[in-house]
């Protein structure tokens, strides 16, 4: 006689499983070209950049 239990939710699961693979690919893609070794400096200075105007300060301070 064999049990087969089934664990609540494992439909979700089993999708965002295959999910996973389907994000990972186009992310682990783009970080093997040259143009990643360039935009990561690029949106790092311009992040420092928008976080040092006066509007983003100003913002900053309202929060909190």
């Amino acid at each position: 006689m064999t049990t087969t239990t089934f664990s609540h939710n494992t439909a979700e699961h089993a999708s965002s499983q295959s999910l996973h693979g389907v994000v990972e690919f186009p992310v682990s893609w783009f970080q093997a070209t040259p143009a990643y070794l360039v935009l990561r400096p690029v949106a790092a200075f311009v992040k420092e950049w928008a976080q040092a105007t006066p509007a983003c300060i100003a913002l900053r301070a309202l929060l909190h």
